[in-house]
This record gives structure tokens, C-alpha cells and sequence, in this order.
């Protein structure tokens, strides 16, 4: 009679969480046409130093104006995301990002959507956190649908009109000649931060295959005090045949990743590897040393007697 009783709140548990384990979220991988589609940001820190990270928004980024703003009802902006046991031991901070990407359907009729927020009259601190960013060269990290994308804060430039003028136009190759003529000839730098960002999400029927970013150069806008910024991302989808299993599969080629040689690193690793071996050594040696020392002993006294 006991087992009976204590069956009937695990099935009623199990019928109430039915239509949840049915819907379509991130935990899946599945969706369907009207679906939400949650966008995280995580870390964000210097591109030389991977090992040097902040949490997304200790930029003065603004929130979205969705459904998800803090002035609004049940907003999630800035919600930190229950962290699963690797994203734990892999350091994560996931929150929400405040966007509202919608899933498409047969015919990606959500393509092209544009949100905006604006800042409010940026303060010095929040001026020099930008201009720390774009000078150490900041990079930030999202994860949609558990599949990671990167892109840059800012970049140091002579003036406004090397990012958006037509001879450099939206090619960051263009930039980077602007900047090494600009410095080659003892220029002045000043920071400026892309406002225009566009996410490219490929989709195969009910999963989502591929999620690229890419940031706008003529976007760029310098950081000023008292001036604010409008920060745009514009959600592009496309339908693919690419399998879901294969989705990875790009994040595996060596040339996605340019991955620096910290010889720093490598030489402290390497000296301290050298004096833990010399430690022992030295142990060793003291140790054999007075064994050494009172087998002559034992020995001497043995042969005087």
C-alpha cells in the first residue's frame, strides 16, 4: 500500500512535466516556427591573453529594446543562465543577452530583423572602459543554440573617416593598412567601438546548423563623454542542408582558431620544472649524503673492533 501512495506523485509529476520535456528550447535542439530562441553572451577580455576575462557587462553595453528589457514585466536581460556541470568547470558566465530571435519557418519570413538600444550620456569611467577595450584589443563571446560566436569591441583609429570612408570600406584589411600607415607616421589613436552587428543563423528544418557574427567597420563610432552610443543587431536567417551532427564540425579546422604561442608561458612552465628537478636532487643528494656518511661509520667501527 505504501509503494502505491508513493507511485501516485511521481506519475502525477511525470504527467505535469510531460508538455515541458515536449516543448522545443535549447536543451533539445529543437524548434518550431514562433519558437524563442535565447541569445547568451559570456566573457569578454583581451585577444592576447584568453586567460584574462570579464563578465560581458562590465562594458557598459545597453539592453535591448525587447520584450526581455528590465523595465519591462518578467524581463531576463542580464540573467545569469543555470550553468550546466561543464559550462561550470569550463568558467562560463552565460546571461542574457536581451534579444528576441525568433525561429523561423518553411520560409524564413523573421529574416532581417533589426534591434536597437541606445546608451544613455556615457560617464569618463564608462569611456575609459572603452577605451581600455578597444586598445587591448577586447573580444566577446555569445552562444546560440550551444554553438559559439566571436567578434570584437572596438579598434584604435586615426579618425572617423578612415573606418567609414570608401576607399576602406567594409573590408578590416583596408583598416588595418590605415592603422599601420597612421602609426608609421607617429599619429594620434583614438577608440571607437562597432555599434552594427549581424547574426547569421543557418537552419535545417527544425535545428539550427550554423550561427556566424560579424561586425560592420562603418559602424564604427568614436567614444566620446556625454555621448551616447546605438548599439544595432541585425538577426539574419537561412535555410541549409547541412546535418545537425556535422555542426561542430567547423569548430574542429585548425584554421578557425589562431591560436598565439604564449612563450611566456612556456619558459616559466619550463624554469619551473627545472627547479622542482634541482629541489629533488638537492634532497637526494643530503640524503645519500648521510646514509653515506654513517655507512663509514658502522664500517669503521667494525673493523677497529
Amino acid at each position: 500500500m505504501t509503494k502505491k501512495l508513493f507511485a501516485i506523485p511521481l506519475l502525477a509529476a511525470a504527467i505535469h512535466n510531460m508538455p515541458l520535456l515536449a516543448n522545443a528550447d535549447e536543451y533539445n535542439h529543437r524548434y518550431k516556427e514562433g519558437d524563442h530562441v535565447d541569445l547568451w553572451v559570456n566573457k569578454i577580455g583581451p585577444y592576447a591573453n584568453p586567460q584574462e576575462a570579464y563578465e560581458y557587462y562590465v562594458l557598459p553595453y545597453c539592453a535591448p529594446d525587447t520584450r526581455h528589457h528590465p523595465d519591462n514585466e518578467g524581463g531576463s536581460w542580464n540573467a545569469l543562465k543555470a550553468h550546466s556541470i561543464g559550462e561550470r568547470l569550463g568558467g562560463h558566465a552565460l546571461r542574457h543577452s536581451g534579444h528576441d530571435l525568433i525561429y523561423p519557418g518553411a520560409t524564413p519570413s523573421q529574416s532581417g530583423v533589426l534591434e536597437t538600444c541606445t546608451t544613455a550620456p556615457l560617464t569618463v569611467d564608462q569611456v575609459r572602459l572603452f577605451a581600455t577595450a578597444a586598445e587591448d584589443q577586447w573580444f566577446y563571446q555569445m552562444y546560440v543554440d550551444d554553438l559559439p560566436v566571436w567578434g570584437m569591441v572596438g579598434e584604435m583609429l586615426p579618425d572617423l573617416d578612415a573606418a567609414k570612408g570608401e576607399h576602406f570600406g567594409n573590408d578590416l584589411s583596408h583598416l588595418e593598412e590605415a592603422v599601420a600607415k597612421h602609426s608609421e607616421n607617429g599619429g594620434e589613436f583614438k577608440a571607437y567601438v562597432y555599434t552594427k552587428r549581424t547574426l547569421h543563423v543557418s537552419y535545417n528544418a527544425d535545428r539550427i546548423i550554423k550561427v556566424d557574427l560579424t561586425s560592420e567597420p562603418s559602424s564604427l563610432t568614436e567614444v566620446k563623454t556625454g555621448a551616447t552610443l546605438k548599439f544595432e543587431l541585425d538577426v539574419q536567417w537561412a535555410k541549409t542542408t547541412t546535418p545537425f551532427h556535422s555542426r561542430f564540425d567547423r569548430y574542429l579546422d585548425h584554421a578557425f582558431f589562431k591560436h598565439q604561442i604564449h612563450w611566456f608561458s612556456i619558459f616559466n612552465s619550463f624554469m619551473m620544472v627545472l627547479f622542482l628537478m634541482g629541489l629533488v636532487a638537492l634532497i637526494l643528494l643530503r640524503t645519500l649524503r648521510k646514509d653515506y656518511a654513517r655507512y663509514n661509520l658502522t664500517n669503521t667501527a667494525t673493523i677497529g673492533v
